[in-house]
């Protein structure tokens, strides 16, 4: 367990790292050509719920909260796998869950970040 939190930290880490070099990378080239304010390779745009993620030209939505009909499903494939899984199976999906909560709460706390920068000049 110690390991796993080790390597998902260290993963965390070199991803941060890699998407902060290439914005980085990329204001200053745009910023030597003269062109500021050009698309960007990454760009993040929380409106009304929604976040928009925009990384090399593949454009990616997200909807918060998830419209009911999705709830409904994820409940029913849930409870599904629930009920034909083993201890280990269990285990997995908790703590893929856990993971999936963590990233969410971890973007929403980046996104609230880039956004509360934007508004304050």
């Amino acid at each position: 367990m110690r390991w796993a939190a080790q390597v998902t930290a260290l993963l965390l880490v070199l991803m941060f790292g890699v998407f902060l070099g290439i914005d980085t990378a990329e204001q200053n080239i745009q910023k030597i050509q003269g062109n500021e304010g050009a698309p960007r390779a990454v760009h993040i745009t929380p409106e009304n719920g929604r976040v928009e993620i925009s990384v090399m030209g593949h454009v990616v939505e997200t909807e918060n909260p998830v419209s009911e009909k999705n709830v409904q499903r994820v409940k029913q494939v849930k409870r599904s796998v629930e009920e034909n899984s083993g201890i280990l199976a269990k285990m997995g999906n908790e703590m893929g869950s856990g993971i999936r909560e963590g990233a969410r709460k971890a973007i929403e706390v980046i996104v609230g970040w880039l956004d509360s920068d934007g508004k304050n000049p």
